[in-house]
């Protein structure tokens, strides 16, 4: 991934997408009792409609350079199913344009662009991403990506709404209103709901993007929203300058049905986790709560080690049984100057290391990880369990994210201070030692013979 254009279109897809949607929150229909402004009613409305056309212009500008650039498309978007497909064509430096497909339903976007096809790996076609970072849309109070995400977040146009003039939009008459859209309410509503991890992941996400979004609606004499303007402020995951992203989406042909398939998912590479590696929420999350089954009894002190021992022991025997494929996997790179590595010759095998990773390795460390907290311990262990278990998820969700970004071409997960992540690692490896020698368990603990440089190509 060394094209310096398609990893800045990689780390803007990933953190557009987050910061979207961590302003699509339909808090005021959520807060209470409050009574609609015009824009929320228009949301409500256009949200009642079957389907509709789309017709597009998103410009980009970049803090410090006076040249922008403009993308324009069109698309068409089923409101049963919550599905969008856009398609864009951008123009850029040297006469060349890019072509961008955006896909999305209620939890996913997926995205193809000319501009990613030397940095997918071989048999995928699209980049998928979870913009609510793998929670399930109905705990993010309703929203989700695409049109219908645009839409939620007309209706969380809280506080005042302005009407501005009359205007004609595509023949029909209409009134242009102003509001605002102030994305640090959204982690206090998830805190008041007691979703606490959405709400410090939204947290994160309003610091890097605090200042309120500008938004304008023209809503026709039926009450539909004919054309959304939306002016936002998007810092870059590597903290370079602020990128600006003044976006028009005008709806027509409301009340038709088109079918919107979604990719295969073996052409899909998922970004999620290098993206959650990205905004430094790598906390296991995406394992589950990590609790046995309700009802289940606590065993005993005795078959609660004798268990949990085999399920480490069995995962730790696969585990060596691999370790040849590492030591064959990172053996090339010992070969390789820079020179080389400048040229490309590492990209094979990068993709190679991140295949296996992500294939026998992390599956093994899931699904030890998913049987270890299908266990009931001793009530007395209870606590230091279930933060071992969240550690060892935590140590797991990174690995995933390496091997995500090795797959890209990448030596390290973009955007992410990989570093301070290996030293608070290595104070976390400590903290398992010793809770697995408090709950009687460490060859839970026991490091694989010969292990060394998993995850560690370069």
């Amino acid at each position: 991934m060394d094209d310096p254009l398609s990893r800045r279109c990689l780390q803007l897809a990933g953190l557009l997408s987050v910061l979207l949607i961590a302003v699509f929150v339909n808090y005021l229909l959520h807060g209470g009792g409050d009574e609609l402004n015009p824009v929320a009613e228009a949301a409500q409305r256009t949200a009642a409609m079957p389907g509709a056309r789309l017709k597009m212009e998103i410009t980009y500008s970049v803090e410090g350079s006076s040249r922008s650039f403009v993308a324009t498309g069109d698309g068409v978007y089923n409101a049963r199913t919550g599905r969008t497909d856009a398609q864009l064509t951008m123009s850029i430096p040297g006469g060349e344009s890019m072509w961008i497909e955006a896909l999305g339903d209620d939890r996913t976007v997926y995205t193809r662009s000319t501009a990613l096809e030397s940095v997918l790996p071989p048999g995928k076609l699209w980049l998928g991403m979870e913009p609510l970072l793998g929670h399930d849309p109905q705990d993010a109070l309703g929203t989700g990506p695409g049109t219908q995400g645009t839409i939620e977040m007309l209706k969380a146009a809280g506080g005042d709404v302005e009407s501005l003039d009359h205007q004609i939009v595509s023949g029909h008459r209409t009134t242009r209103y102003k509001a605002t859209i102030d994305p640090s309410h959204v982690a206090a509503i998830f805190a008041e709901q007691g979703e606490a991890t959405l709400a410090k992941e939204y947290e994160e996400l309003a610091e890097r993007a605090p200042d309120s979004i500008p938004v304008e609606v023209w809503v026709d004499d039926h009450g539909l929203a004919r054309l959304i303007r939306m002016v936002q402020q998007l810092p870059t995951v590597s903290g370079g300058p602020t990128l600006t992203m003044d976006s028009r989406i005008e709806f027509s042909d409301f009340g038709i049905h088109p079918k919107v398939p979604l990719p295969p998912r073996h052409r899909v590479l998922d970004y999620t986790p290098v993206l959650r590696a990205e905004l430094g929420l790598m906390d296991g999350a995406i394992f589950g709560p990590l609790r046995p089954p309700a009802g289940a009894e606590p065993l005993s002190p005795a078959t609660f080690r004798r268990r949990a021992g085999a399920i480490c022991r069995r995962a730790n025997g696969e585990a060596n049984a691999r370790l040849h494929e590492e030591h064959r996997l990172t053996r090339p790179f010992k070969s390789l100057d820079r020179s080389a590595v400048e040229a490309g010759e590492a990209k094979p095998l990068l993709r190679a290391m991140g295949r296996w990773i992500e294939g026998p390795i992390y599956r093994l460390g899931r699904r030890a990880i998913l049987r270890l907290a299908a266990l009931a311990p001793p009530r007395r262990y209870a606590s230091d369990y279930r933060r071992y278990l969240r550690l060892d998820a935590q140590a797991a969700e990174w690995a995933l994210a390496e091997a995500r970004a090795y797959q890209l071409g990448a030596f390290k997960v973009p955007g992410a201070d990989a570093d301070r992540f290996k030293a608070q690692e290595g104070q976390r490896k400590s903290e398992r030692k010793r809770l697995v020698a408090t709950l009687g368990i460490p060859v839970c603990e026991k490091d694989p013979e010969g292990a060394g440089s998993a995850g560690e190509p370069a």
